[in-house]
C-alpha cells in the first residue's frame, strides 16, 4: 500500500511539474512579437531594391563593375572567332587524314 502511495505522490509531483512547464511554453510562444519572421536586425531597404551591400563594419561593397555595351559586342565577337578558327582546325585536321 506504501508503494502506491509513493507512486501517487511521485505522478502528481509530476503532473504538476509538466503543468508549470506548460505554462511556462504558453508564455514564450504568446510573447512572440514577430510570428512568421525570423528575430533579426534587419533594416527594410527605403528603396526596395538591394543595390550595395554594407556590413557591420559599415564599409560597402558595390559589386563588379558592369560590362559596357562595347566590351560585351567585343567578347561576342572573339567568342565568334575562336569558334570559327575551332570549326578551320577541325576541317584540316580531317583533310590530313589518308584513307586506307
Amino acid at each position: 500500500m506504501e508503494g502506491l502511495e509513493a507512486q501517487f505522490t511521485q505522478m502528481s509531483q509530476q503532473q504538476r511539474t509538466m503543468d508549470f512547464q506548460i505554462g511556462q511554453l504558453a508564455t514564450t510562444v504568446g510573447n512572440m512579437q514577430n510570428k512568421g519572421k525570423f528575430p533579426s536586425t534587419t533594416k527594410p531597404n527605403p528603396k526596395e531594391h538591394c543595390k550595395a551591400i554594407e556590413l557591420r563594419s559599415g564599409t560597402k561593397y558595390q559589386g563588379p563593375p558592369l560590362p559596357s555595351e562595347d566590351n560585351v559586342e567585343e567578347k561576342a565577337t572573339e567568342i565568334e572567332q575562336e569558334k570559327e578558327k575551332d570549326r578551320v582546325e577541325e576541317i584540316e585536321e580531317d583533310e590530313e587524314i589518308e584513307p586506307c
